[in-house]
């Protein structure tokens, strides 16, 4: 029973790891900070794989990559517990968090909110607080 259990989470995790997430870009340090340095909106979105909030909040974002409006919004995929080192300086202590960048800070964030027109909201000041 107990390798059954076993093989049964692995295929669960295989198959949550392999599904698409649009457009988003695997979260590294230096690929933040030089699109952050560019002054660009940028989303970082924290997340697990097996989280129903996280898996949520990703199809609202998607949805709205899908807007020529939010063309030129990068956005970040960064594991909660994966990323933990690098996020802790932005004070990202969990999952399903999505933080919002333009003009090269952050200038908003979202916990545990699912709502799309609020996190569309956030991305459309991030637009335009970049000029664009």
């Amino acid at each position: 029973m107990r390798r059954f259990l076993t093989a049964t989470l692995a295929l669960v995790a295989m198959a949550y790891s392999t599904i698409a997430f649009a457009d988003f870009v695997t979260f590294e340090k230096n690929k933040f900070e030089t699109l952050v340095k560019s002054n660009a909106p940028v989303v970082v979105h924290t997340h697990e794989w097996w989280c129903s909030t996280c898996r949520a909040q990703a199809k609202v974002l998607e949805e709205l990559q899908k807007d020529s409006k939010f063309a030129k919004v990068a956005m970040l995929r960064a594991s909660a517990s994966g990323d933990s080192a690098v996020l802790a300086p932005m004070k990202v202590t969990s999952r399903s968090i999505i933080l919002v960048f333009a003009g090269g800070k952050e200038i908003g964030r979202l916990d545990w909110v699912t709502d799309a027109a609020q996190i569309r909201a956030l991305l459309e000041k991030a637009v335009a607080q970049a000029g664009g």
